[in-house]
């Protein structure tokens, strides 16, 4: 099965107020992932606060509200005509389904807490409505900690440890990892700064998420992982979506070279069974160069694994198996 492990089809076409399976005129959405025969997107739905990441483009009021609405009209849209094309995933077993059927699977999670507002009643609230993963931070720092990308009257720089306090997991944020742990929800590490990081692992005792980004030993960033973080990510049984995003800002540039060297490095440190492709495609027209420049062009990046000797076997776990077996483990 081929899986984008972190994408936004989902909070794309709830902005744009169109029906789900449309056209939504960005780089990813249901035609686009149909077109480029990807059978599955995690949807990292963005719904920032406001109040603490200052206003910009995504930037929300009430997170709570707005992820409750956008759940609300997945499945209105599931349910209506736009279900003949796509589902609402919440078991494994859909993904297979929906696979075998031809209509793409979406697994609602969401990039950042915020909407939880620190609490296990919202979590559940949230997982009877469909959600099944949840990046812990993403804008700011939370009770999971400190976050590696930090916003500042609109405009977004990289954490800093002389300028920023490193935040460390809390009691009621280890509360929330074990409810999340019980109910079968995702845990995505993306963002969190290394202190952090190793805090939540020490919690956690089954596979984690890095849904997108890219290998610290290539790009000397706090918003990549170490060698010994990738090698910590793999002996949970978890997995890496490397991304043609750069998480700036930085000098790196978007598209397909991106994602091959971060690739290939973590398949050096890794092995290809703990790497995923998580785009980060949302409605960045223009931004990502041929050959890889929207979901549809998919077909381009596993050419591109076979020319550069990757085995069947081992395309087909990067390009998917490898994040379906994580979500079969973790959801059921």
């Amino acid at each position: 099965m081929v899986f984008d492990v972190h994408g936004h089809a989902l909070d794309l076409a709830f902005r744009r107020g169109l029906p789900l399976d449309a056209s939504l005129g960005g780089v990813t959405d249901v035609p686009m992932l149909q077109a480029g025969g990807v059978q599955g997107q995690l949807c990292a739905t963005w719904t920032p606060d406001i109040a603490q990441s200052g206003p910009h483009s995504h930037s929300v009021a009430s997170p709570r509200e707005t992820l409750l609405a956008m759940l609300d009209y997945a499945e209105r849209e599931v349910g209506g005509p736009a279900g003949a094309r796509v589902v609402l995933a919440r078991t494994a077993r859909d993904l297979e389904t929906a696979s075998r059927e031809g209509r793409v699977a979406l697994v609602a999670g969401m990039e950042g807490s915020d909407a939880l507002e620190g609490s296990v009643d919202t979590l559940n609230l949230f997982y009877e409505k469909g959600l099944r993963h949840v990046g812990l931070v993403h804008e700011h720092a939370n009770e999971f900690g400190g976050a590696s990308q930090v916003w500042e009257a609109g405009t977004m720089r990289a954490f800093d440890a002389a300028r920023d306090a490193a935040a460390h997991l809390s009691s009621r944020g280890r509360e929330l990892l074990r409810a999340m742990a019980e109910l079968g929800i995702i845990v995505d590490l993306t963002h969190l700064v290394e202190p952090a990081f190793w805090e939540v692992l020490e919690v956690m005792a089954g596979p984690v998420l890095v849904s997108h980004g890219g290998a610290r030993a290539l790009t000397d960033s706090a918003r990549y992982l170490t060698d010994q973080q990738l090698k910590a990510v793999a002996a949970t049984g978890g997995v890496v979506g490397v991304s043609p995003t750069p998480l700036g800002p930085s000098s790196e540039a978007p598209g397909l070279s991106l994602l091959l060297a971060a690739l290939e490095h973590l398949v050096e440190v890794m092995g290809w069974e703990h790497v995923a492709v998580g785009t980060d495609f949302k409605d960045q027209v223009g931004y990502y160069p041929a050959p890889f420049s929207c979901s549809t062009d998919t077909p381009n990046l596993i050419a591109a694994l076979g020319e550069r000797g990757y085995t069947d076997e081992a395309i087909a776990g990067i390009c998917g198996d490898n994040a379906v077996r994580l979500i079969r483990e973790v959801i059921g």
